[in-house]
């Protein structure tokens, strides 16, 4: 199951990072959302301290992205 969770994560991740090379935004920001989300998950369930600050951190960078494109 973890597996399964970690491909769907590196997917949306991979489809986010062929979205920003083509400069489609902000698809690109909500694509890497849900692949974040499915990594924060998995570096709980592994509890590795430092996936979850960098992918939390990602996170947060994406969230104000999306934040920045609505008002902006």
């Amino acid at each position: 199951m973890l597996n399964t969770i970690k491909w769907l994560g590196s997917i949306c991740i991979i489809c986010s990072m062929i979205l920003t090379a083509s400069n489609i935004y902000p698809y690109n920001l909500y694509t890497a959302i849900p692949g974040t989300l499915l990594w924060i998950y998995v570096s709980f369930m592994w509890n590795d301290k430092s996936l979850i600050a960098m992918n939390f951190t990602a996170l947060t960078i994406y969230m104000l992205g999306i934040i920045n494109s609505i008002h902006g």
